[in-house]
């Protein structure tokens, strides 16, 4: 019973709130949540056929939609399939699987390398095309390969050339195409660690991101790059997005139920009342601070997409 007709999955007229870790955003013309590879690629000729433009996510981390939805199909990634190649300290997995389950999954088989990754939210998929890093580790610096589907339906093996990875984005967070390629599968390259040394690393992710991120709130992350291009080394503060909001005054700020986290004033908690477009009111007021206060012009890291209403006054 493999095959399987891909309409009946997809779904009319959904709200796209509930798919994203900020809370927000209105509602999609189409959507199919699809739980592997061939459902994401008949997803695309689904919409190709019908002349519909197509996004994909995966948790909904790194993501703020508009108030007014998606036009076209969002594909959910809910892929998770995983293999190991232990003689060459190889892991192959499916884009959608969670990157702190990886990071788990893989210290269990005593392979290392990711460990200061572990806590950032979202799938395989969005790290990678966000390049998602901190404390100087990016996940662009483990890729082998990846398997790309491209918007014409074809299928390319591509390297970390292809990706063209730099802090924070990628060619593909970089294209501007309606309908841009996506990630289908990874290999990541590891290395042999001890178990106890890997858990240990793991443990003090875990406790930095407790003591300083507003963790179990309604957030979508760091909402700014680091002006200096570059994750903060050894506490190196002065060049962080985060306190240059702080010395702004930014954990004051709050627009409607959307406010400056007061752990973190690089994040944006929802406190259950936002929308979207006063999400992106207090994104603006939060530059401005710093523009003023510093002469920097701070620039986003999380990725707006859809359409928007008009914002408020």
């Amino acid at each position: 019973m493999n095959r399987f007709d891909i309409k009946d999955y997809v779904v009319r007229d959904v709200a796209l709130g509930k798919y994203t870790s900020m809370g927000v955003g209105g509602v999609a013309d189409y959507l199919i949540e699809a739980d592997s590879l061939k459902k994401i690629k008949q997803a695309v000729a689904w919409a190709r056929e019908n002349n519909l433009n197509y996004k994909i996510i995966g948790r909904g981390t790194n993501i703020i939609v508009g108030g007014k939805g998606f036009r076209g199909l969002v594909i959910v990634n809910k892929t998770s399939g995983i293999n190991f190649d232990l003689k060459k300290s190889r892991v192959i997995v499916e884009s959608g699987y969670s990157l702190s389950r990886l990071i788990l999954d893989v210290a269990a088989q005593g392979l290392g390398g990711m460990e200061k990754l572990f806590g950032i939210p979202g799938s395989i998929g969005g790290a990678l095309t966000v390049n998602a890093g901190t404390h100087g580790v990016s996940i662009g610096s483990f890729l082998q390969t990846a398997s790309i589907l491209t918007s014409d339906g074809r299928i390319r093996g591509s390297n970390a050339k292809y990706f063209g990875f730099d802090y924070r984005t990628s060619n593909l967070k970089a294209q501007k195409a309606k309908n841009p390629p996506i990630i289908l599968n990874v290999i990541f390259q590891l290395h042999k660690k001890k178990k106890d040394a890997i858990i240990s690393e793991i443990a003090k992710s875990k406790s930095f991101r407790e003591k300083n991120q507003p963790l179990g709130k309604k957030t979508s992350g760091s909402i700014f790059k680091n002006p200096s291009g570059s994750d903060t080394r050894d506490n190196i503060k002065e060049k962080s997005a985060g306190y240059l909001l702080e010395l702004s005054g930014a954990k004051s700020f709050s627009v409607d139920g959307a406010a400056v986290s007061k752990k973190h004033a690089n994040w944006i908690v929802n406190k259950g009342r936002a929308d979207s477009e006063s999400i992106r009111i207090l994104i603006e007021k939060m530059r401005e601070a710093v523009k003023e206060k510093f002469s920097v012009t701070l620039e986003e890291e999380v990725e707006y997409f859809g359409q928007w209403n008009e914002r408020k006054k």
